[in-house]
């Protein structure tokens, strides 16, 4: 896997057409607009702020998705896949996120996505909704985010989800590192079921109680000659999205500017 970007863990998912979720949680789904200013921030869903007189759509069934199942990342420094690993632990509810006690041996690691799944909801419907409406330009978080040239805002239309990461390791000889199961079992908690894959390699899988979105995808919304429109925005390191603890929930991405286009 072949990444343009210094920092692998901002773009490991862009070539299967997603942006990454760098704090992996639930809440994060399709029609979840996300404001930028100094950063991505969540500003609440866009039935909030959509003045129309029909209902929002609705995201169809989770759909697996093979493209993105079991890929692994090319071999990351240690640092960068064990905190890929913490934030993805934390978010399956780990007691103690951090692992690297186990990983002490290792040099690299690869990480990978498990029993991975898409929520989306089609963009043809989502831009019906927004045909048949218009944002409630009385709202000061819209004010901010959607009438100043300088702030910009993004609507989800496709999340991608996973209940489970594995991670192999290896060392500075590119050796296969085992680690201690049970040590690592134990500071992680019960929320996270930790085991090794069937071959007997280093390959350990960490699995939580439910998946959580790693990824996004996003469309650029454009108001020109009096009309919104839509357009296409590539995944990117500069779309990475850190969500927040308790941040609101929503679906895939699409770029609002009031008054003309965005530029990531």
């Amino acid at each position: 896997m072949a990444f343009g970007c210094k920092d692998p863990s901002l773009t490991y998912l862009n070539q299967y057409g997603y942006n990454v979720v760098k704090l992996p949680r639930t809440g994060i789904d399709p029609l979840l607009v996300l404001g930028r200013d100094s950063g991505l921030t969540s500003i609440g869903t866009l039935a909030t702020v959509w003045k129309t007189p029909g209902p929002p759509p609705q995201p169809g069934p989770p759909h697996p998705a093979s493209s993105v199942e079991g890929q692994k990342t090319e071999k990351l420094d240690l640092s960068i896949g064990l905190n890929l690993l913490a934030n993805a632990l934390a978010a399956f509810g780990a007691t103690t996120p951090s692992v690297a006690f186990a990983y002490q041996k290792a040099s690299k690691v690869q990480f990978s996505l498990v029993n991975v799944t898409s929520v989306a909801i089609d963009p043809f419907v989502v831009g019906e909704y927004l045909a048949t409406g218009d944002l409630n330009m009385s709202n000061p978080f819209v004010q901010r985010y959607f009438d100043d040239d300088d702030s910009k805002a993004y609507i989800i239309t496709e999340v991608l989800k996973s209940d489970s990461v594995a991670v192999t390791a290896t060392d500075s000889s590119g050796q296969q590192v085992k680690v201690d199961v049970p040590a690592i079992s134990g500071v992680v908690g019960v929320n996270v079921a930790v085991g090794t894959s069937t071959d007997g390699s280093a390959t350990l899988t960490y699995k939580g109680k439910e998946a959580v979105t790693f990824g996004f995808k996003a469309f650029e919304i454009i108001y020109a000659n009096g009309r919104w429109t839509v357009a296409g925005v590539q995944p990117a390191a500069a779309m990475a999205f850190a969500a927040e603890a308790g941040g609101p929930t929503g679906p895939v991405g699409v770029v609002f500017n009031a008054g003309g286009l965005v530029r990531l």
